[in-house]
């Protein structure tokens, strides 16, 4: 359900309340209660986002550097046989697909087995004097992207505590309260204006829900950006079909591509077992 839809139907909800529930009309006690609570909710929702915005910018930074990092390990491996290349993109797409497979917390399921796999693969590699020093090079790119991994993973774990979703709701209910049953006098201005503010308070908090799992605006910090660096690792654009099906990715950002790959899976996430993976042709042009 888009985010405009859920604001509809919350919007709709407050209306309605709003026109049935009889206001009692401004009291002294009402005005300090809603002062306290929307002043308390304020401060928490105001550092709760920016604490947030902040775990997703480091996240964000950390998986952009590892992007660099293979691209450039992928050029580099032009220095190797054409065969050794052919293995290295391999090793890339398979570990940039194991990251997309599942959700971005869970980003430790699969991902630091694909690259440990990939350093072990480097570290066997036969070289000759010639293609010593480049073995090496990726070799340290690949120390460097396991830090980064443990970063990221460190981050995408560090979620927002149940206390902490319990008092912003609680605040929020109390504020919700005390506009429906002591601000709203039943007019229709007071009716539209106490429902929108109520609708305001819950466009915050599913930013804050979105923050908190990842799913901020992610259209242009995961997917474009990862879909660019498969085109530049001469690879098709991965993508699973539950970013389309959750509406989390609308289908129009695919025609920046002639083809692309979407993943199936048959069995309830996390279970990969019978994936299949499409190539769908989306561009003609």
């Amino acid at each position: 359900m888009s985010i405009y839809l859920k604001l509809a139907i919350v919007f709709v909800i407050f209306l309605i309340l709003t026109y049935f529930v009889k206001g009692q009309g401004k009291t002294d006690l009402a005005d300090k209660i809603i002062s306290v609570s929307s002043f308390v909710f304020g401060v928490i929702l105001a550092f709760s986002i920016l604490n947030r915005h902040s775990r997703l910018s480091k996240i964000r930074e950390r998986l952009r550097e590892q992007d660099a990092k293979l691209l450039e390990i992928y050029y580099l491996s032009k220095l190797f046989s054409r065969k050794v290349q052919e293995e290295i993109k391999e090793k890339i797409d398979s570990l940039l697909i194991s990251q997309i497979d599942y959700k971005l917390v869970d980003f430790d399921k699969e991902s630091p087995k694909k690259l440990k796999e990939f350093f072990m693969f480097i570290e066997k590699l036969k070289a000759n004097k010639k293609e010593e020093d480049t073995k090496n090079k990726i070799l340290e790119m690949l120390e460097k992207d396991i830090e980064i991994q443990k970063e990221v993973v460190y981050h995408v774990k560090n979620k927002m505590m149940f206390y902490e979703w319990i008092s912003l709701i609680v605040m929020a209910g109390i504020i919700f309260f005390s506009l429906i049953f002591y601000f709203n006098t039943n007019n229709l201005s007071s009716v539209i204006v106490v429902s929108l503010l109520c609708t305001a308070l819950t466009l915050l908090l599913f930013v804050l829900k979105d923050l908190d799992r990842l799913e901020w605006q992610e259209e242009n910090w995961i997917w474009d950006p990862l879909s660019n660096l498969f085109t530049e690792l001469d690879l098709l654009p991965y993508f699973p079909d539950a970013v389309f099906d959750s509406g989390r990715l609308e289908k129009k950002f695919l025609s920046k591509w002639k083809k692309i790959r979407i993943a199936h899976y048959p069995c309830p996430y996390p279970n990969m077992k019978g994936k299949k993976v499409e190539v769908l042709v989306v561009n003609k042009k």
